[in-house]
């Protein structure tokens, strides 16, 4: 019980010091007069380009009404555009102005310029065991928090498929060409637009609510299938989740008598090629594809069902 009762004590110890000396606990951040709140749905408006309001309340959790408020002020001090959005012309999307993308850039510089001053009196071995105690944090806070649970995909989810996966591969793997950003997101309302729930499923995976994770299945043919949009949040890796995923979908498949699964995805995807070959797929052909932002080696996998 002592042991408990001291580490409950050095982490809340620890909290008051982090947030205080990044700043978190004043008002505005970075003296931009926009409080943390305001600040995260700033940066989550830029990472994604565009969305609906729904979309940010469910990604951040923040009050619907609360949020309202905010893009209203938002929108009068013109760091917000709405526009009617392609797929719903009832709704409209979200996105940054030119003074919002202003705005996050002087945000982004004073935030790096403060924790660059912060290590300025650190060596290159001192920053790296910092950058290995946060991993060790976050890996087992998330261990102890992990609320994961799969479920199928609303219209709702749409933007986050398209933004997760544009923001997984740019920041991964150098994607951020205009030919990848219409690709995906061509083929993820392509999916959505030709979804028949006889023969086609997408499963969301949620972190404590928020969606972290998808994957999809789309006809092709009578008895062939493609499997698409796999992918999951960096944090939940190597946790089982990728597993749960891919034989949810699998399953599917043997339901609807396909006899044939097949994917595409790229030689550098080594964790994502080990689990597919665990699950009995096989290289059929490879291309190169330079047209993402670097040049890959595609490789087209096949799972063949007797």
């Amino acid at each position: 019980m002592c042991k408990e009762i001291q580490l409950i004590d050095d982490i809340r110890r620890f909290n008051r010091y982090y947030t205080n000396i990044l700043g978190l606990l004043e008002k505005h951040i970075l003296n931009s007069g926009h409080s943390l709140t305001e600040a995260r749905i700033l940066f989550e408006l830029n990472e994604i380009g565009s969305c609906l309001a729904h979309t940010l309340s469910t990604r951040l959790n923040i009050d619907k009404s609360y949020l309202s408020r905010v893009i209203a002020r938002f929108e009068r001090d013109g760091l917000i555009i709405k526009e009617v959005s392609k797929e719903d012309s009832r709704t409209k999307d979200l996105k940054l102005s030119k003074k919002g993308l202003e705005t996050i850039q002087i945000l982004t510089e004073r935030s790096n310029s403060q924790i660059r001053h912060l290590l300025e009196p650190l060596n290159e071995k001192e920053c790296n065991e910092i950058c290995a105690a946060m991993e060790l944090i976050k890996k087992y806070l998330i261990k102890a928090t992990t609320a994961v649970q799969i479920r199928h995909y609303t219209d709702a989810d749409i933007d986050f498929v398209i933004s997760g996966q544009m923001k997984l591969y740019e920041l991964e793997y150098g994607f951020k060409s205009d030919q990848w950003k219409s690709y995906l997101r061509d083929g993820v309302h392509r999916f959505i637009n030709q979804f028949d729930s006889e023969r086609d499923c997408m499963y969301i995976l949620e972190y404590n609510g928020i969606p972290a994770g998808c994957i999809a299945i789309t006809h092709t043919e009578q008895s062939t299938a493609q499997l698409r949009f796999f992918f999951i949040e960096a944090e939940l890796r190597g946790k089982g989740a990728g597993h749960q995923l891919i034989d949810l979908a699998l399953n599917f498949c043997i339901e609807k008598e396909y006899k044939h699964v097949f994917l595409w995805t790229f030689s550098k995807l080594s964790a994502a090629r080990h689990l597919y070959e665990q699950k009995g797929f096989r290289i059929k052909n490879t291309r190169e594809n330079s047209d993402w932002g670097q040049t890959v080696i595609e490789e087209c996998w096949i799972l063949e069902r007797k």
